[in-house]
């Protein structure tokens, strides 16, 4: 229906108007903006830090990174989600590369997740971060919650 409502939109004068062929899921799971209604379902994206600590894989971690108290998010070049170290990890990693100690493939999920169920499952399963990615995988943010236990 949509190439109906672009035809439609152009002929009522507004313009240039696209068919967004992927969908409006896509749309929202890549982390772009839409507009709601006024007390919506928050989503991931919405509590997510948007400036998680990051490090690409072939960068040493230096003594300052022990101190973290949150995970780094290892990513490419093109902010594509390689690997998660977790803080526990950062206290003995010493000055190796970021890529001989991270977790590779960690848990992600998209920007649309809806917040309170997402953050329900990482209190049931102890999770303290949850990694928000675009469908591609690109890093959007990190979700923290404070609720689940400590590792």
């Amino acid at each position: 229906m949509s190439p109906r409502a672009a035809w439609r939109l152009e002929r009522l004068g507004y313009g240039p108007v696209y068919d967004y062929v992927p969908g409006k899921v896509d749309w929202m799971a890549a982390g772009l903006p839409t507009i709601r209604a006024g007390d919506a379902e928050r989503r991931a994206l919405d509590a997510a830090d948007r400036d998680p600590p990051t490090i690409a894989p072939d960068h040493s971690l230096d003594a300052s990174m022990g101190s973290q108290e949150r995970g780094v998010i290892v990513v490419n070049e093109h902010w594509i989600v390689l690997g998660r170290i977790p803080p526990t990890r950062l206290a003995h990693a010493g000055d190796r590369l970021a890529e001989e100690v991270m977790d590779v493939g960690p848990t992600t999920v998209r920007a649309h997740e809806p917040l309170d169920p997402l953050l329900e499952r990482m209190t049931s399963r102890n999770v303290r971060e949850m990694v928000v990615t675009t469908p591609d995988g690109e890093l959007l943010g990190v979700v923290y919650h404070s609720h689940a236990a400590q590792p």
